[in-house]
């Protein structure tokens, strides 16, 4: 998992030496205020976003994730929530995974990190990296955010 903020490039700078990397970041930078909620392609299947926005709930009523195929790149635009992540291999796996929505969902073991996620602060994700979105951070009541999907491959030149 790696977390940061939009306005602090020094902390995903190594990302940007990654043409994918570079590619989805000037698509954050470029975005306007108030994206139209949705999924488009960025690169097709291989790379897209999805804009929505959700109340957070609390905690109880959210659910560990992780995907196979692609990595989250997680970016608030108004809003807030906390995502709380764990390594996926520290969780039991809960249910089969989903192959049409490549997800599987995972019961917590152990004590989770907790990353708060306020406008402008983005999070990414990893197969490796089991997440727990919607949570409710006791400041705002929703999230207006967007996930770009980098499919796996195109990080491992595969």
């Amino acid at each position: 998992m790696i977390h940061g903020h939009l306005h602090t490039p020094d902390t995903f700078a190594p990302l940007l030496l990654h043409p994918v990397w570079k590619e989805a970041f000037e698509f954050l930078k470029g975005l306007p205020a108030q994206p139209a909620k949705g999924i488009r392609p960025i690169r097709g299947e291989d790379m897209y976003v999805n804009v929505m926005e959700y109340a957070t709930l609390p905690r109880e009523q959210c659910h560990f994730e992780s995907h196979r195929k692609y990595v989250d790149l997680q970016y608030t635009i108004t809003g807030s929530e906390v995502i709380e992540w764990r390594r996926s291999g520290e969780l039991e796996t809960a249910g089969r995974y989903d192959e049409a929505k490549y997800l599987q969902f995972f019961r917590l073991a152990k004590a989770p990190t907790r990353v708060h996620m306020p406008p402008g602060y983005f999070a990414i994700f990893y197969p490796s990296d089991a997440h727990l979105p919607k949570v409710a951070d006791g400041v705002n009541s929703s999230v207006y955010k967007l996930v770009v999907k980098v499919g796996l491959h195109l990080l491992n030149g595969v």
